[in-house]
């Protein structure tokens, strides 16, 4: 048991004992008084299990809130220490990329666009580096497709017209806003060019789910 739990447990045995204590040396010891004694340890019995009750329901969320707050705490020590590498070696690319790539799972977009144009500054113009700028533009703004953004891309497809991320981010937006055969069109690129097979399968239910969509549209 949690240490929540074994409190309640232990406040709720010692009150029934002070209850019945209270009553055994009582000098009223009638009927009268039993049924009292038994109504008020009863009462006490039920306030008690609910409160165990709630606090047990209410422990899975406490759970998540630990974990989170591990999470995050994780994540702001990779942040930190992936930043120390980057000023360590600011000409190390590779360095760059994990800061980005921290950045972007920790919600911090500005921030991850900022690495990925020092990251390109070194590298020059990739189509990898330059889709993982075009998820973090995305996200930056709100999950939108901005001209700039766009602007991305088009440099993107001229590198590799199959950039998996690229691909991969317009399908999921012409999804979430309602353009199935969009999105289908973009993910069979990927499937039929066989460029992913580790996201083949991903790739494969969300055609499945599009193509349902489309029928309940119609």
């Amino acid at each position: 048991m949690n240490d929540l739990v074994w409190c309640l447990a232990v406040i709720l045995a010692v009150v029934t004992v002070v209850i019945a204590w209270c009553h055994i040396t009582s000098p009223d010891r009638s009927e009268k008084g039993a049924r009292s004694f038994v109504i008020g340890l009863g009462a006490v019995l039920i306030v008690g299990s609910i409160s165990v009750y709630a606090a047990l329901g209410r422990f899975g969320d406490w759970q998540q809130q630990e974990k989170d707050d591990q999470v995050d705490y994780l994540l702001a020590a990779r942040i930190t220490e992936a930043r120390r590498q980057v000023k360590e070696s600011p000409e190390n690319y590779v360095a760059q990329l994990s800061l980005a790539q921290a950045y972007m799972e920790g919600g911090r977009y500005i921030d991850a666009v900022d690495t990925l144009d020092a990251c390109l500054t070194l590298t020059g113009p990739r189509a990898d580096i330059l889709g993982m700028k075009v998820q973090a533009m995305y996200y930056r703004d709100g999950r939108r497709l901005t001209d700039k953004t766009r602007e991305v891309i088009a440099r993107v497809f001229e590198l590799d017209e199959l950039e998996v991320q690229t691909r991969m981010l317009l399908g999921q937006d012409a999804y979430l806003n309602g353009r199935f055969e969009e999105a289908i069109k973009e993910w069979k690129l990927l499937v039929d060019a066989r460029i992913a097979p580790e996201k083949e399968n991903a790739l494969l239910n969300a055609i499945a789910n599009a193509e349902r969509r489309i029928v309940r549209k119609d």
